[in-house]
Protein backbone atom coordinates (compact mmCIF):
# COMPACT_ATOMS: atom_id res chain seq x y z
CA UNK A 1 0.00 0.00 0.00
CA UNK A 2 1.21 3.15 -1.09
CA UNK A 3 2.02 6.05 1.80
CA UNK A 4 -0.58 8.93 1.47
CA UNK A 5 0.72 11.61 -0.31
CA UNK A 6 2.03 15.01 1.54
CA UNK A 7 0.45 17.66 1.81
CA UNK A 8 1.62 20.68 -0.66
CA UNK A 9 3.18 23.42 1.56
CA UNK A 10 2.15 27.33 0.37
CA UNK A 11 4.84 29.10 -0.58
CA UNK A 12 5.82 31.71 2.54
CA UNK A 13 5.46 35.45 1.12
CA UNK A 14 6.65 38.42 2.59
CA UNK A 15 2.88 39.35 3.48
CA UNK A 16 3.20 36.49 5.94
CA UNK A 17 5.13 38.35 8.36
CA UNK A 18 4.29 39.70 11.06
CA UNK A 19 4.09 43.50 11.75
CA UNK A 20 6.81 43.21 14.21
CA UNK A 21 9.60 41.23 11.36
CA UNK A 22 8.05 43.77 8.72
CA UNK A 23 9.03 46.63 10.86
CA UNK A 24 12.60 45.14 11.52
CA UNK A 25 13.06 44.91 7.69
CA UNK A 26 12.01 48.84 7.10
CA UNK A 27 14.41 50.45 9.81
CA UNK A 28 16.53 48.28 7.14
CA UNK A 29 15.64 50.54 4.48
CA UNK A 30 18.14 53.80 3.14
CA UNK A 31 15.52 56.58 4.20
CA UNK A 32 12.34 58.29 4.20
CA UNK A 33 11.58 58.02 0.84
CA UNK A 34 12.17 54.68 0.32
CA UNK A 35 9.80 53.73 3.20
CA UNK A 36 6.82 55.86 1.93
CA UNK A 37 7.08 54.10 -1.45
CA UNK A 38 7.00 50.59 0.46
CA UNK A 39 4.24 51.29 3.05
CA UNK A 40 1.93 52.83 0.18
CA UNK A 41 2.63 49.48 -1.87
CA UNK A 42 0.24 47.89 0.27
CA UNK A 43 -2.42 47.77 3.32
CA UNK A 44 -0.49 45.21 4.69
CA UNK A 45 2.95 47.30 4.78
CA UNK A 46 1.07 50.51 5.55
CA UNK A 47 -0.80 49.31 8.58
CA UNK A 48 2.56 48.09 10.31
CA UNK A 49 3.95 51.48 9.53
CA UNK A 50 1.07 53.16 10.83
CA UNK A 51 0.19 51.86 13.98
CA UNK A 52 3.17 52.34 16.02
CA UNK A 53 4.92 55.17 17.10
CA UNK A 54 7.54 53.31 18.50
CA UNK A 55 8.45 52.61 14.73
CA UNK A 56 8.64 56.33 13.82
CA UNK A 57 10.77 57.20 16.74
CA UNK A 58 13.06 54.00 15.82
CA UNK A 59 13.52 55.11 12.04
CA UNK A 60 13.88 59.12 12.70
CA UNK A 61 16.76 58.46 15.10
CA UNK A 62 18.37 55.81 12.46
CA UNK A 63 17.59 58.19 9.52
CA UNK A 64 18.19 61.97 9.62
CA UNK A 65 15.27 64.15 8.22
CA UNK A 66 15.96 64.23 4.59
CA UNK A 67 17.47 67.40 2.51
CA UNK A 68 15.61 68.18 -0.14
CA UNK A 69 17.07 71.03 -1.32
CA UNK A 70 17.28 75.18 -1.48
CA UNK A 71 14.43 78.24 -1.52
CA UNK A 72 16.00 81.32 -3.16
CA UNK A 73 14.50 84.45 -2.96
CA UNK A 74 15.86 88.21 -2.84
CA UNK A 75 13.78 89.75 -0.24
CA UNK A 76 13.55 93.89 0.04
CA UNK A 77 11.80 96.26 -0.68
CA UNK A 78 10.78 94.43 -4.13
CA UNK A 79 11.24 90.80 -3.87
CA UNK A 80 11.95 88.76 -7.09
CA UNK A 81 9.86 85.41 -7.56
CA UNK A 82 11.56 82.32 -5.37
CA UNK A 83 13.23 79.37 -7.37
CA UNK A 84 13.62 76.20 -5.56
CA UNK A 85 17.05 74.23 -6.22
CA UNK A 86 16.88 70.18 -5.45
CA UNK A 87 20.01 68.89 -4.26
CA UNK A 88 20.23 64.85 -3.28
CA UNK A 89 23.76 63.45 -3.02
CA UNK A 90 24.17 60.40 -3.94
CA UNK A 91 21.55 60.32 -6.61
CA UNK A 92 18.11 58.07 -4.74
CA UNK A 93 15.90 57.06 -7.48
CA UNK A 94 12.94 57.33 -4.34
CA UNK A 95 13.88 60.25 -3.37
CA UNK A 96 14.44 61.55 -6.70
CA UNK A 97 10.96 60.92 -7.86
CA UNK A 98 9.31 62.24 -4.50
CA UNK A 99 11.28 65.33 -5.28
CA UNK A 100 9.69 65.28 -8.76
CA UNK A 101 6.08 64.74 -7.70
CA UNK A 102 7.01 67.60 -5.46
CA UNK A 103 5.28 71.24 -6.36
CA UNK A 104 8.32 72.93 -5.90
CA UNK A 105 7.42 75.86 -8.20
CA UNK A 106 4.72 76.77 -5.61
CA UNK A 107 1.82 77.02 -8.18
CA UNK A 108 -1.11 76.19 -5.92
CA UNK A 109 -0.52 79.25 -4.24
CA UNK A 110 -3.06 81.74 -4.47
CA UNK A 111 -3.04 85.17 -6.44
CA UNK A 112 -3.05 87.49 -3.83
CA UNK A 113 -6.13 89.12 -3.38
CA UNK A 114 -5.34 93.09 -2.28
CA UNK A 115 -8.80 93.42 -0.67
CA UNK A 116 -8.39 90.64 1.51
CA UNK A 117 -10.94 90.40 4.49
CA UNK A 118 -9.50 91.23 7.92
CA UNK A 119 -10.19 89.66 11.50
CA UNK A 120 -10.18 90.42 14.55
CA UNK A 121 -7.98 89.13 17.47
CA UNK A 122 -8.56 88.25 21.22
CA UNK A 123 -6.21 89.92 23.01
CA UNK A 124 -4.46 88.13 25.88
CA UNK A 125 -2.83 89.93 28.15
CA UNK A 126 0.26 87.80 30.21
CA UNK A 127 -2.13 87.34 33.34
CA UNK A 128 -4.53 85.67 30.84
CA UNK A 129 -7.12 88.40 30.95
CA UNK A 130 -8.68 89.37 27.39
CA UNK A 131 -8.41 93.24 26.33
CA UNK A 132 -10.84 94.60 23.95
CA UNK A 133 -10.07 94.82 20.29
CA UNK A 134 -9.42 98.07 20.01
CA UNK A 135 -10.73 100.37 16.84
CA UNK A 136 -8.38 100.23 13.53
CA UNK A 137 -8.38 102.90 10.85
CA UNK A 138 -8.57 101.46 7.06
CA UNK A 139 -4.82 101.40 5.60
CA UNK A 140 -3.88 104.18 3.51
CA UNK A 141 -4.32 103.49 -0.49
CA UNK A 142 -0.22 104.81 -0.55
CA UNK A 143 0.45 101.75 1.47
CA UNK A 144 -1.42 99.40 -0.94
CA UNK A 145 0.23 100.57 -4.08
CA UNK A 146 3.52 100.58 -3.06
CA UNK A 147 3.45 96.49 -1.65
CA UNK A 148 4.70 94.07 -3.83
CA UNK A 149 2.10 91.59 -5.01
CA UNK A 150 5.06 88.81 -4.66
CA UNK A 151 4.56 85.97 -2.44
CA UNK A 152 7.42 86.40 0.13
CA UNK A 153 9.39 82.93 1.70
CA UNK A 154 10.00 83.71 5.34
CA UNK A 155 10.65 80.04 6.42
CA UNK A 156 10.66 76.32 5.90
CA UNK A 157 9.38 74.75 8.90
CA UNK A 158 7.33 70.82 9.43
CA UNK A 159 7.46 70.45 6.04
CA UNK A 160 6.38 73.75 5.16
CA UNK A 161 6.69 76.45 3.29
CA UNK A 162 5.51 79.75 5.51
CA UNK A 163 4.82 83.21 3.06
CA UNK A 164 3.18 86.22 3.46
CA UNK A 165 1.92 88.83 1.21
CA UNK A 166 1.63 92.36 2.28
CA UNK A 167 -0.40 93.42 -0.09
CA UNK A 168 -3.02 90.98 0.29
CA UNK A 169 -2.93 90.95 3.68
CA UNK A 170 -2.70 86.71 3.37
CA UNK A 171 -0.24 84.34 5.20
CA UNK A 172 -0.12 80.88 4.02
CA UNK A 173 1.59 77.41 4.81
CA UNK A 174 2.14 74.94 1.84
CA UNK A 175 3.86 71.40 1.55
CA UNK A 176 5.57 71.17 -1.78
CA UNK A 177 5.38 67.44 -1.45
CA UNK A 178 1.91 66.46 0.03
CA UNK A 179 -0.06 69.65 -2.01
CA UNK A 180 -1.58 70.35 1.60
CA UNK A 181 -2.67 75.03 1.48
CA UNK A 182 -3.42 76.65 4.55
CA UNK A 183 -4.73 80.21 4.18
CA UNK A 184 -4.61 82.04 7.66
CA UNK A 185 -6.34 85.47 8.23
CA UNK A 186 -4.53 88.42 8.97
CA UNK A 187 -4.82 90.44 12.67
CA UNK A 188 -5.71 93.55 11.82
CA UNK A 189 -3.18 95.97 10.50
CA UNK A 190 -0.28 93.29 11.29
CA UNK A 191 1.01 94.04 7.98
CA UNK A 192 0.82 97.59 7.76
CA UNK A 193 1.96 98.59 11.16
CA UNK A 194 4.94 96.26 12.31
CA UNK A 195 8.48 96.46 10.62
CA UNK A 196 9.76 93.10 11.10
CA UNK A 197 7.86 89.89 11.12
CA UNK A 198 8.88 85.97 12.06
CA UNK A 199 6.65 82.82 11.75
CA UNK A 200 6.52 79.82 13.07
CA UNK A 201 4.15 76.92 12.40
CA UNK A 202 2.66 74.86 15.11
CA UNK A 203 2.12 71.12 14.33
CA UNK A 204 -0.73 69.05 16.12
CA UNK A 205 1.17 66.25 18.18
CA UNK A 206 -2.14 64.32 18.40
CA UNK A 207 -3.75 64.99 15.27
CA UNK A 208 -1.23 65.23 12.40
CA UNK A 209 -4.09 65.44 10.40
CA UNK A 210 -4.94 68.58 11.94
CA UNK A 211 -4.65 71.85 9.81
CA UNK A 212 -1.76 73.57 11.90
CA UNK A 213 -1.74 76.85 13.71
CA UNK A 214 0.92 79.23 12.70
CA UNK A 215 3.21 81.67 15.38
CA UNK A 216 3.42 85.54 14.03
CA UNK A 217 5.79 87.36 15.82
CA UNK A 218 5.33 90.99 14.37
CA UNK A 219 7.29 93.60 16.09
CA UNK A 220 7.11 97.82 15.32
CA UNK A 221 7.33 100.83 16.74
CA UNK A 222 4.86 103.11 18.10
CA UNK A 223 4.46 107.06 19.35
CA UNK A 224 7.68 108.37 20.97
CA UNK A 225 9.79 105.66 18.64
CA UNK A 226 9.07 102.76 21.73
CA UNK A 227 9.50 99.46 20.62
CA UNK A 228 6.34 96.92 20.49
CA UNK A 229 6.36 93.33 20.28
CA UNK A 230 3.10 90.78 20.02
CA UNK A 231 3.08 87.57 19.24
CA UNK A 232 0.02 85.98 17.37
CA UNK A 233 -1.33 82.71 16.75
CA UNK A 234 -3.78 82.31 14.10
CA UNK A 235 -5.78 79.19 13.28
CA UNK A 236 -6.49 78.75 9.50
CA UNK A 237 -10.07 78.80 10.65
CA UNK A 238 -11.66 82.12 10.08
CA UNK A 239 -14.63 81.32 13.00
CA UNK A 240 -11.67 80.70 15.13
CA UNK A 241 -10.61 84.05 16.89
CA UNK A 242 -6.32 84.38 17.02
CA UNK A 243 -5.11 84.87 20.22
CA UNK A 244 -2.13 87.52 21.29
CA UNK A 245 0.53 87.98 23.91
CA UNK A 246 2.34 90.94 24.52
CA UNK A 247 6.04 89.44 24.03
CA UNK A 248 7.96 90.25 27.11
CA UNK A 249 11.33 92.89 27.24
CA UNK A 250 12.17 94.15 23.74
CA UNK A 251 11.47 92.53 20.43
CA UNK A 252 13.83 94.09 18.87
CA UNK A 253 17.06 92.43 17.40
CA UNK A 254 15.47 88.80 18.49
CA UNK A 255 15.60 85.50 16.49
CA UNK A 256 12.80 82.35 16.97
CA UNK A 257 13.28 78.84 16.40
CA UNK A 258 10.40 76.13 16.89
CA UNK A 259 11.63 73.42 19.02
CA UNK A 260 8.96 70.66 20.08
CA UNK A 261 5.90 72.76 20.69
CA UNK A 262 8.29 75.82 21.84
CA UNK A 263 9.43 78.55 20.45
CA UNK A 264 12.44 80.13 21.99
CA UNK A 265 14.08 83.53 20.62
CA UNK A 266 17.83 84.71 21.53
CA UNK A 267 18.14 88.45 22.25
CA UNK A 268 21.10 90.80 20.96
CA UNK A 269 23.16 91.45 23.77
CA UNK A 270 20.96 89.51 26.68
CA UNK A 271 22.25 86.61 28.30
CA UNK A 272 19.05 85.20 28.17
CA UNK A 273 16.55 83.37 26.15
CA UNK A 274 12.79 83.70 26.05
CA UNK A 275 10.31 81.02 25.60
CA UNK A 276 6.83 80.74 24.97
CA UNK A 277 5.11 77.30 25.24
CA UNK A 278 2.31 77.40 22.64
CA UNK A 279 0.02 75.06 24.39
CA UNK A 280 -0.13 77.16 27.68
CA UNK A 281 0.72 80.29 25.99
CA UNK A 282 3.09 81.15 29.40
CA UNK A 283 6.57 83.18 28.78
CA UNK A 284 9.74 81.93 30.70
CA UNK A 285 13.35 82.97 30.65
CA UNK A 286 15.88 80.45 30.16
CA UNK A 287 19.61 81.20 30.99
CA UNK A 288 22.46 81.02 28.20
CA UNK A 289 25.49 78.96 29.38
CA UNK A 290 28.23 80.84 31.33
CA UNK A 291 30.59 81.20 28.10
CA UNK A 292 28.06 82.73 25.95
CA UNK A 293 25.95 84.79 28.80
CA UNK A 294 29.47 86.96 29.49
CA UNK A 295 30.66 87.91 25.80
CA UNK A 296 30.14 91.17 24.53
CA UNK A 297 29.30 92.93 21.56
CA UNK A 298 26.25 94.26 19.35
CA UNK A 299 25.19 90.82 17.65
CA UNK A 300 24.43 87.50 18.81
CA UNK A 301 27.58 85.57 18.12
CA UNK A 302 25.34 81.88 18.42
CA UNK A 303 22.80 80.07 16.18
CA UNK A 304 20.08 78.59 18.01
CA UNK A 305 18.66 75.14 16.71
CA UNK A 306 17.62 71.67 17.70
CA UNK A 307 19.03 68.50 17.91
CA UNK A 308 17.63 65.06 16.00
CA UNK A 309 15.90 64.04 19.05
CA UNK A 310 14.05 67.42 19.07
CA UNK A 311 16.02 68.74 22.28
CA UNK A 312 17.40 72.72 22.15
CA UNK A 313 20.63 73.01 21.07
CA UNK A 314 23.64 75.82 21.28
CA UNK A 315 26.12 76.17 18.57
CA UNK A 316 28.59 78.91 19.15
CA UNK A 317 31.61 79.96 16.70
CA UNK A 318 34.79 80.82 18.59
CA UNK A 319 38.02 81.82 17.10
CA UNK A 320 39.13 78.40 16.17
CA UNK A 321 36.34 76.20 16.76
CA UNK A 322 32.75 75.71 16.66
CA UNK A 323 31.42 74.98 20.11
CA UNK A 324 28.06 72.52 20.91
CA UNK A 325 26.41 72.62 23.37
CA UNK A 326 23.11 70.13 23.97
CA UNK A 327 20.33 71.65 26.61
CA UNK A 328 20.48 67.68 29.24
CA UNK A 329 21.15 66.35 32.14
CA UNK A 330 24.51 67.68 33.52
CA UNK A 331 25.33 63.74 34.76
CA UNK A 332 24.43 60.57 33.80
CA UNK A 333 24.05 59.32 36.90
CA UNK A 334 22.77 61.80 39.14
CA UNK A 335 19.28 63.08 38.29
CA UNK A 336 18.75 66.31 39.89
CA UNK A 337 15.65 66.63 37.35
CA UNK A 338 16.93 69.81 35.83
CA UNK A 339 18.72 70.09 32.21
CA UNK A 340 21.22 72.27 31.80
CA UNK A 341 23.79 73.89 29.02
CA UNK A 342 26.59 71.10 28.60
CA UNK A 343 29.49 71.65 26.40
CA UNK A 344 29.10 68.41 24.12
CA UNK A 345 32.21 68.76 21.38
CA UNK A 346 33.53 71.05 18.96
CA UNK A 347 34.41 71.81 15.29
CA UNK A 348 37.45 72.93 14.53
CA UNK A 349 37.48 75.25 11.87
CA UNK A 350 40.95 73.86 10.16
CA UNK A 351 38.52 70.92 9.48
CA UNK A 352 36.45 72.73 7.55
CA UNK A 353 39.87 74.67 5.81
CA UNK A 354 40.92 70.99 5.11
CA UNK A 355 37.86 70.01 3.76
CA UNK A 356 37.09 73.09 1.29
CA UNK A 357 40.94 72.79 0.17
CA UNK A 358 41.74 76.63 -0.20
CA UNK A 359 45.29 77.34 -1.38
CA UNK A 360 47.90 77.51 0.51
CA UNK A 361 48.79 80.93 2.51
CA UNK A 362 44.83 81.92 1.58
CA UNK A 363 43.81 80.61 5.30
CA UNK A 364 43.81 83.57 6.58
CA UNK A 365 41.29 85.39 4.55
CA UNK A 366 38.69 82.17 4.67
CA UNK A 367 35.45 83.10 6.77
CA UNK A 368 32.81 80.51 8.14
CA UNK A 369 28.96 81.98 8.31
CA UNK A 370 27.10 79.51 10.85
CA UNK A 371 23.70 80.04 9.02
CA UNK A 372 21.33 77.27 10.93
CA UNK A 373 20.72 74.05 13.20
CA UNK A 374 17.74 71.85 11.72
CA UNK A 375 17.42 68.34 13.05
CA UNK A 376 21.02 67.49 14.49
CA UNK A 377 22.65 69.11 11.21
CA UNK A 378 24.67 72.65 11.12
CA UNK A 379 24.65 74.09 8.00
CA UNK A 380 27.23 76.64 7.00
CA UNK A 381 28.63 78.89 4.48
CA UNK A 382 32.06 79.32 3.77
CA UNK A 383 33.31 82.71 1.88
CA UNK A 384 36.32 84.20 0.92
CA UNK A 385 37.84 88.00 2.56
CA UNK A 386 40.91 87.96 0.46
CA UNK A 387 42.17 89.02 -2.98
CA UNK A 388 42.21 85.61 -5.11
CA UNK A 389 39.16 83.45 -6.14
CA UNK A 390 38.58 80.39 -3.56
CA UNK A 391 35.54 77.96 -3.28
CA UNK A 392 32.55 79.56 -1.43
CA UNK A 393 30.48 76.48 -0.67
CA UNK A 394 27.36 75.59 1.87
CA UNK A 395 28.17 73.25 3.99
CA UNK A 396 26.50 70.73 6.29
CA UNK A 397 27.95 69.01 9.46
CA UNK A 398 26.09 65.85 11.17
CA UNK A 399 26.25 67.32 14.90
CA UNK A 400 25.93 63.15 15.73
CA UNK A 401 27.83 61.80 13.04
CA UNK A 402 30.38 64.67 13.04
CA UNK A 403 30.39 63.66 9.16
CA UNK A 404 31.03 67.14 7.04
CA UNK A 405 29.50 67.43 3.66
CA UNK A 406 29.42 69.95 0.52
CA UNK A 407 25.96 70.41 -0.54
CA UNK A 408 26.08 73.31 -3.46
CA UNK A 409 28.19 76.58 -4.64
CA UNK A 410 26.75 78.95 -2.47
CA UNK A 411 23.84 81.40 -4.06
CA UNK A 412 24.73 84.81 -2.17
CA UNK A 413 21.26 84.63 -1.75
CA UNK A 414 18.88 84.43 1.06
CA UNK A 415 18.17 80.49 1.34
CA UNK A 416 16.01 78.53 3.32
CA UNK A 417 16.80 74.95 3.12
CA UNK A 418 13.78 72.72 2.64
CA UNK A 419 13.70 69.26 5.01
CA UNK A 420 11.51 66.47 3.72
CA UNK A 421 8.54 65.89 7.01
CA UNK A 422 7.28 62.69 8.21
CA UNK A 423 4.44 62.20 6.04
CA UNK A 424 0.63 62.15 7.65
CA UNK A 425 -0.19 59.51 5.91
CA UNK A 426 2.55 56.74 7.93
CA UNK A 427 0.35 58.32 10.93
CA UNK A 428 -2.89 56.47 12.81
CA UNK A 429 -5.38 58.42 13.53
CA UNK A 430 -8.28 58.35 15.47
CA UNK A 431 -10.54 57.45 12.45
CA UNK A 432 -9.22 53.95 12.11
CA UNK A 433 -6.88 52.54 9.50
CA UNK A 434 -6.89 54.05 6.15
CA UNK A 435 -6.82 52.28 2.49
CA UNK A 436 -3.98 52.27 -0.12
CA UNK A 437 -6.05 55.11 -2.52
CA UNK A 438 -7.12 57.22 0.91
CA UNK A 439 -3.01 57.51 1.83
CA UNK A 440 -2.00 57.81 -1.89
CA UNK A 441 -4.81 60.71 -1.98
CA UNK A 442 -3.13 64.34 -2.76
CA UNK A 443 -4.45 66.35 0.00
CA UNK A 444 -6.82 69.69 -1.00
CA UNK A 445 -7.09 72.71 1.25
CA UNK A 446 -8.15 71.41 4.66
CA UNK A 447 -4.60 68.77 4.11
CA UNK A 448 -1.64 69.22 6.17
CA UNK A 449 1.91 67.57 6.90
CA UNK A 450 3.64 67.40 10.53
CA UNK A 451 6.99 67.46 11.89
CA UNK A 452 10.48 68.17 10.82
CA UNK A 453 12.02 71.68 12.05
CA UNK A 454 13.07 74.81 10.51
CA UNK A 455 14.45 78.25 11.01
CA UNK A 456 15.56 81.69 9.58
CA UNK A 457 18.84 80.91 7.34
CA UNK A 458 20.11 84.87 6.97
CA UNK A 459 23.49 84.62 8.93
CA UNK A 460 23.40 85.06 12.07
CA UNK A 461 27.39 84.82 12.98
CA UNK A 462 30.68 85.19 11.66
CA UNK A 463 33.40 83.36 12.67
CA UNK A 464 37.57 83.37 10.79
CA UNK A 465 39.23 79.89 10.18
Amino acid sequence: MAPPAAAAKCPTTVLDLDDDLLREVFLRLPGLPSLVRAALSCRTFLSAVRSSPAFRRSFRALHPSPFVGLFVQRRGFKPEASSFHAHHSPPDPDFEAAARGGDFSLTALPLPDADGDEENDEDLEEDGDVEEEEEYEEDDDEDEEVASPVWQIERCCDGYVVLFNRRAKQITAYNPLTRALHLYPSPPRLFSDATNFEFHVISSQEDPGAPPRVLCFAFDFFEFFQAKAVVHIISPDSSVKSKCRKFPGTGSGVTGKMVNGSVYWTHVGKPYITMLDTATLKFTRMDLPPLLADQEGPECAFVFGNTKDGRPCIVYPDFCSLDVFFWRREDEFYDDGRNYWMLDHTLPLKTIRQFVKFSEGDDEFIIVRLMDVIDGVMYLRTEYDGCTEAPQLLLSFCLETAELKMICEDYHKPICPYIMAWPPSLVQNDKGPCSKDEALSTPGSEGSDVKAGGGPTEPASVARA
